[in-house]
């Protein structure tokens, strides 16, 4: 498995893969980045090694109108479910427990 430092990626903002998401972008991220594949569940590609990232982005590259319904799925579902309203609560509780 190569790390992220091996393949130039040495800073991760953890914000950027919803980012993504709400501007209806393809969301590819490594495995071991698991709370971002399981919030976006089938909204987001995971890839163990470079070989593994290069060929699914080979693959999206040829099979546009596949990538075309992956974006809209994406859009979507950060539409729907990657809001605030959705966990006010949460955010002001953990304020009050702090």
């Amino acid at each position: 498995m190569y790390h992220l430092k091996s393949i130039g990626l040495t800073n991760i903002y953890p914000n950027t893969a919803y980012e993504y998401a709400h501007a209806g972008l393809f969301v590819m991220c490594t495995s071991s980045l698991v709370t971002i594949s399981n919030v976006l569940k089938e909204n987001c590609i995971t890839f163990d090694n470079y070989d593994e990232m290069a060929s699914q982005l080979e693959y999206f590259k040829n099979n546009t109108e596949e990538r075309y319904k992956k974006r809209l799925r994406i859009f979507g579902f950060a539409r729907n479910n990657l809001v605030w309203e959705n966990h006010d609560m949460n955010i002001i509780n953990a304020y009050r427990m702090c």
